[in-house]
């Protein structure tokens, strides 16, 4: 009878573990629906989704065109710029080597990138600004949690960018060490760890990797995540031989989508050589589907372990304490979440925003490549579109909500 009951109570217990592990959905279907009524209205050109748990892609749908101009369809195996989206990368890249000891995150930086070292502060209590000294070194945890006071613009900082010919988006200098020596003569636009401040923290992380391995970021990112992911698409310049692959890029301006791809993206001959963590990478759908398993899985894909358990744990958790999001992230991010290392938190405060599930991160780039990871419900879901301005928000939080929607 005793045994009877051990095994009545390890079944029960295996099963609950498993239904809290594997979301079942009801109708995946009302993606396409979603979809296809944004392409209907001209609010979108084409769309790949994914949703996958730990064990692999259990839908998969694309809708629309890759190029309006000359109505190809999309296909999965179509190339996008993933912008944003390549700060998780380099986020675990960075988590790697300090697994191996080759840092610490209260490190300050310049330890190891002297370029770095000295930086000075703007202040803008009055009129006229003016640099002031920095409190404390900016450390690496800074880097990864955005709030080392590192900023993409704002009123002072944009001019003095523009002065030194700056772009983090379409960079010009030979490499990646030309752009940080750079960047390193620039101010913070404040004392480091006093407020959350997205910009380009993550392009200096891939500085640091660089620095310490000696190794390209691309060199870096092969060897070390896409080789052992399998995500053989995926790099700053892969789409450069296959350019009719390449997604193109819209806006929607007066109800009218319009082409924003720079000239760069389109041609053949020019390579990017500036290799920017933090936004540079073009990806597919069937490539980034299998990094965000792999985080689900605790940093395992496929039997390679990639990163460990505990830094995952340590990337998907609040990581800026009691610091709350500028009010114009809270669109964005939701209000009340908070960031990880990489990665949008949602809290209990913040779930309460929308339908995802305490612990669940998501991320996105420019161009609306959109992920959420939910390992409460057990999946991981991808929206690979090229879409930018501020019309996309929308798009994004539709994806989710769609998603979100189908769970039984």
């Amino acid at each position: 009878m005793k045994t009877s009951i051990t095994v009545i109570i390890l079944v029960l217990t295996v099963s609950i573990y498993t239904y809290a592990q594997t979301p079942t959905f009801d109708n995946l279907k009302q993606i396409d629906a979603w979809l296809q009524k944004d392409i209907d209205q001209q609010k979108l050109q084409g769309a790949i989704v994914m949703v996958a748990t730990k064990e692999g892609v259990i839908y998969k749908t694309k809708q629309g065109v890759s190029n309006i101009e000359s109505q190809r369809e999309i296909q999965y195996g179509d190339y996008f710029k993933i912008a944003s989206l390549s700060k998780m990368i380099t986020t675990v890249a960075a988590l790697q080597l300090y697994e191996k000891g080759y840092f610490d995150l209260d490190d300050p930086i310049e330890n190891y990138l002297p370029e770095f070292k000295d930086l000075k502060v703007i202040d803008q209590t009055s009129e006229e600004y003016q640099l002031i000294e920095s409190k404390q070194k900016v450390t690496v945890r800074h880097l990864l949690n955005h709030t080392a006071g590192f900023t993409y613009d704002g009123p002072v900082i944009s001019k003095i960018y523009k002065e030194k010919q700056l772009s983090f988006f379409n960079p010009t200098q030979k490499d990646l060490k030309t752009f940080m020596e750079i960047l390193g003569t620039t101010p913070l636009v404040h004392q480091p760890g006093e407020k959350f401040t997205y910009g380009p923290s993550t392009d200096i992380l891939g500085f640091l990797i660089e620095s310490l391995t000696n190794q390209s970021l691309e060199a870096y990112y092969k060897e070390y995540i896409f080789t052992p992911l399998q995500m053989n698409e995926t790099g700053f310049n892969t789409h450069k031989t296959h350019i009719d692959r390449l997604v193109r890029s819209y806006s929607l301006k007066k109800d009218t989508l319009k082409p924003i791809n720079k000239k760069v993206d389109l041609d053949t001959e020019v390579y990017n050589r500036v290799f920017m963590g933090g936004s540079g990478l073009i990806s597919t759908a069937a490539d980034y589907i299998k990094f965000c398993q792999m985080l689900l899985n605790n940093g395992n894909y496929k039997g390679n372990k990639i990163i460990s358990r505990k830094s995952i744990e340590m990337m998907t958790s609040n990581q800026i304490g009691a610091l709350d999001y500028p009010k114009g992230f809270h669109p964005i991010l939701g209000k009340g979440n908070k960031f990880g290392f990489g990665v949008n938190i949602i809290t209990e405060e913040g779930k309460n925003n929308e339908l995802y599930s305490k612990g669940s991160y998501y991320w996105e780039g420019a161009y609306t490549t959109t992920m959420i990871a939910d390992p409460k419900e057990g999946f991981v879901a991808l929206l690979m579109t090229q879409m930018g301005g501020r019309a996309s928000l929308k798009i994004r939080k539709d994806f989710r909500k769609t998603i979100y929607s189908a769970l039984n």
